[in-house]
């Protein structure tokens, strides 16, 4: 994001980082939703592979189906705010 030189703790300044939040909040549930949904279809396929079944992960026996979902989420979004707060705070090394 390109911002326009703001004095610390202006209102405006105080709006840019709101702003960039919102959107890194954003893009990380984004990424997160769609990492999950990737994750649960390729444990739904490797299950058609090799038990030549789905898992079925919304009803299945246990009755746990939305906590795992929950867990698969909360993993991944972990991950996912980890790596952006890496990319976004850390400078890059500019010698290499």
């Amino acid at each position: 994001m390109n911002h326009k030189t703001a004095k610390a703790w202006s209102l405006r300044w105080i709006a840019q980082h709101l702003a960039s939040l919102i959107l890194l909040i954003g893009a990380v549930l984004a990424a997160a939703i769609a990492l999950t949904a990737l994750v649960i279809g390729v444990e739904e396929v490797i299950a058609l592979i090799f038990a030549q079944r789905f898992i079925n992960t919304y009803t299945n026996v246990y009755g746990n189906a939305w906590s795992t979902i929950f867990w698969h989420f909360t993993i991944v979004f972990s991950l996912v705010t980890f790596w952006s707060a890496v990319d976004t705070f850390i400078p890059e090394n500019k010698e290499s």
